[in-house]
């Protein structure tokens, strides 16, 4: 009886052990196929320029490898859908690339005065469509506010000192078991302080609080 119920328990660990091995290596598969869904973005908020105010918006590609990038802007309302878009393929290793882009004019309501001024745009610095999607972990930007001004002396033009506008790192990431699950996606705009393994995550788990 004794003998029995020895076997009986090594068989229960051995069992044990081996659905936590098995466990381990299909959470390690899930993570390695959902890494490559985690598509990081660079953003600005709303930015709402002056007459005669212009954003100037770089990239530089920091590896050394040429890289594509996507930039988006929106104006307040117009949700998900850029208004303008540029793309720039295949940026050479440490080369730099700029847009220079001046809003169109909207009126701008403050309390009882409305005022034409350039409507208000934010910035999404993304991976082109189809591309590598993690293009942006290897760029450095920077979006700055402009604008020239004349000399009174002799009319001639300068740049005012620019006014840097602040960005912040986001990604665009899936929760639940990835990919083909069911798992629903989901922006991450402090990755660097809240990083998500996926490792343990299943099919709609901890999606209240995530929105």
């Amino acid at each position: 009886m004794r003998k029995t119920l020895t076997t009986l328990i090594v068989l229960i660990v051995i069992l044990g052990l081996a659905y936590v091995v098995r466990a381990r290596g299909a959470a390690e598969r899930a993570e390695a196929a959902a890494e490559p869904l985690f598509v990081p973005v660079l953003v600005t908020p709303s930015v709402q320029l002056v007459n005669g105010q212009m954003l100037l918006y770089k990239a530089t590609n920091v590896s050394e490898r040429a890289g594509s990038m996507r930039l988006m802007l929106f104006n307040d309302h117009e949700g998900g859908v850029p208004g303008t878009y540029e793309d720039f393929t295949n940026i050479p290793p440490g080369n730099t690339v700029s847009y220079l882009y001046e809003p169109p004019k909207s009126q701008l309501t403050l309390g009882a005065t409305q005022i034409d001024v350039p409507e208000a745009v934010r910035a999404i610095f993304a991976p082109l469509p189809g591309d590598d999607p993690g293009a942006i972990r290897r760029i450095v930007a920077n979006v700055q506010i402009m604008r020239i001004v004349t000399a009174a002396e002799d009319a001639s033009p300068s740049l005012e000192p620019p006014i840097m506008v602040p960005l912040e790192h986001c990604n665009f990431e899936p929760r639940g078991f990835v990919p083909y699950t069911g798992g629903r996606w989901y922006w991450n705009c402090a990755p660097q302080m809240y990083p998500f393994d996926e490792r343990w995550r299943s099919g709609g788990q901890n999606s209240a609080g995530a929105q």
